[in-house]
């Protein structure tokens, strides 16, 4: 007598990596797209003034299986200062451990782009980078008093 013929059951090991895989394709694209939203005429050119940093720690822990582990977490949050035509923002970028500062040049030019409460910022590579918007300043007219 024959055996029927066997099916091969979906492991939970394949689903995860079959879901994470799928998750990873539908979200990679967005910053990409997001940067490829903005229209040319949104573009500004600033004055690049100052970059400061903090430094933030936090103690993390997980058990597994009974175990315990406990770490820090360091993140880095970059202060960018920028200084456009009719407004100066202040926006961040939180970063984890050893990432590089953006490549870009106090007191030079820069191209930027509002878009809500973000702020893309082009490197001196044309790479683009968003940012959260932390202040925005109304600049004052030279001459006006107001």
């Amino acid at each position: 007598m024959k055996s029927a013929p066997k099916l091969h059951a979906v492991t939970s090991v394949r689903l995860q990596i079959l879901v994470s895989l799928l998750l990873l394709f539908a979200v990679a694209p967005t910053t990409a797209a997001a940067a490829n939203k903005i229209p040319d005429s949104a573009w500004q050119t600033g004055t690049l003034r100052d970059v400061t940093t903090d430094t933030h720690s936090r103690v993390v822990g997980m058990i597994n299986n009974g175990h315990g582990m406990v770490g820090t977490q360091i993140r880095i949050v970059w202060h960018y200062t920028i200084d456009g035509n009719q407004y100066a923002y202040q926006a961040d970028r939180t970063t984890r451990g050893r990432k590089k500062p953006l490549d870009v040049t106090i007191n030079a030019p820069i191209k930027f782009a509002v878009v809500g409460m973000d702020l893309y910022l082009k490197d001196e590579a044309g790479k683009v980078h968003k940012l959260a918007i932390a202040t925005k300043t109304l600049k004052e007219k030279n001459g006006d008093g107001k």
